[in-house]
């Protein structure tokens, strides 16, 4: 078990690292080309093997009884699941939305938002030490994500709008990682005990930046 941990971990590191450099072309490049078509679709395949890596990691570490990884490990995958799946399904039926694919997005926000309160309360249990900082972390952000979809209800969705936020929500989930693990040994010595958690919301507040500014930019609706 700890050799197919490593393994799987090696991958993950390495193709999530790869994504997100990727990541960058196409939010970079002109939207509709050739280049951001080619390269986000790479985007998408590089982050799916990154989430599919990260369930199988959750559950070997679930067999070791690391529960509150396990726990952080799997929800994360389902936070960038759920915005890499809906960014891309909505491409393939933009305004004429299946009553399916409503269904399955509000399953997913009820899920987002239910496992993200169950984090949070979690970790109040825990007294908010240690790792259970992740559990609050990620936990308002399952949350704060999920609620405005579930409000939304039957509302209009603009496909453009939808395509943005949610694979710029890949990034900041995938930043976000990075910064809880990775960067967490880069920038430990300057953000110490509680100041750890600033690098960890760092990427949401500056995706948050990133997506108000596209849709004023391109004359969006601010909601989708």
């Amino acid at each position: 078990m700890d050799q197919l941990k490593s393994i799987i971990l090696i991958i993950h590191i390495a193709v999530g690292s790869l994504s997100l450099i990727v990541f960058w072309i196409p939010v970079l490049v002109k939207k509709g080309g050739d280049i951001h078509i080619k390269v986000g679709k790479l985007y998408v395949f590089l982050m799916w093997i990154v989430v599919i890596t990260a369930i199988i990691l959750s559950l070997i570490n679930l067999y070791f009884k690391a529960y509150i990884i396990a726990a952080f490990l799997g929800f994360l995958s389902i936070i960038t699941a759920h915005p890499l799946w809906y960014g891309m399904v909505i491409l393939k039926h933009k305004k004429e939305i299946t009553s399916r694919v409503k269904r399955i997005n509000l399953l997913l926000n009820w899920f987002l938002f239910l496992g993200g309160a169950g984090l949070f309360i979690w970790a109040l249990i825990l007294k908010v030490q240690g790792q259970a900082i992740l559990l609050i972390i990620f936990g308002i952000i399952g949350m704060a994500s999920a609620l405005p979809m579930i409000r939304g209800g039957d509302k209009p969705v603009n496909w453009l709008a939808a395509h943005i936020q949610g694979l710029l929500g890949t990034g900041i989930a995938a930043y976000t990682a990075f910064f809880a693990f990775g960067g967490s040994r880069i920038f430990g010595h300057i953000f110490t005990n509680q100041l750890i958690a600033i690098p960890w919301i760092m990427p949401t507040i500056m995706g948050i930046v990133g997506i108000k500014y596209y849709k004023r930019k391109m004359h969006l609706p601010k909601g989708v």
